[in-house]
């Protein structure tokens, strides 16, 4: 059976991100070779400063997410990008979730293609009010913010899927945007159905 852990990082409680993220999940429901495990960055008990730095207690349920993340084919983030980055409550989880000797280890030489996540997917759906192409000019800070991680732990297979202009008069409709994610999400039914 296929694993897909849905992470929806965005701290407000309604918003596109949430909206896409659950169009996005639709495509893999009804489909019974596919477990689905969604997290919401709103409900999970953690401290996201790390005040002990690595040696920082570990909450029951980031300890649970950790553990469905490892066993995951395919590792979704949702999330709007403010000031061109996460938020911040998200990039806690980053560092939470990432955490050094279980999803990396540079001591036991487990990074990038030796990392023990090396055979998982991530999709990134993120969510901009301005265009694009801002974004890019400042090196897409918003997606290497999960990207650096990501490889780190060995999933080089991480899709990007940007949904831009929301807050702009040149906003597109939403039917183009529902295609979009329709289109990241046959991609990865697809890849997971491969399984």
């Amino acid at each position: 059976m296929a694993k897909v852990v849905a992470i929806m990082g965005d701290p407000r409680e309604k918003g596109t991100s949430r909206e896409l993220f659950h169009k996005y999940l639709t495509f893999f429901q009804g489909h019974s070779a596919i477990e689905i495990k969604t997290y919401d960055i709103r409900e999970l008990a953690f401290d996201p400063n790390l005040p002990e730095g690595y040696r920082t207690e570990q909450t029951t349920e980031m300890t649970n997410l950790k553990q469905d993340a490892s066993s995951a084919d395919l590792l979704l983030f949702a999330y709007p990008v403010w000031w061109f980055n996460v938020p911040a409550v998200l990039k806690g989880v980053i560092d939470h979730l990432f955490w050094r000797g279980e999803s990396y280890s540079f001591k036991d030489k487990k990074y990038l293609l030796t990392g023990p996540w090396r055979k998982k997917r991530a999709r990134l759906i993120y969510t901009i009010g301005g265009m694009e192409l801002q974004h890019r000019l400042f090196a897409r800070p918003a997606l290497t913010a999960l990207r650096y991680p990501l490889w780190m732990s060995g999933v080089l297979s991480v899709r990007a899927t940007s949904i831009d202009r929301l807050d702009l008069s040149i906003r597109k409709s939403n039917e183009y945007y529902d295609k979009k994610i329709a289109r990241a999400a046959k991609k990865d039914l697809h890849f997971l159905l491969k399984k």
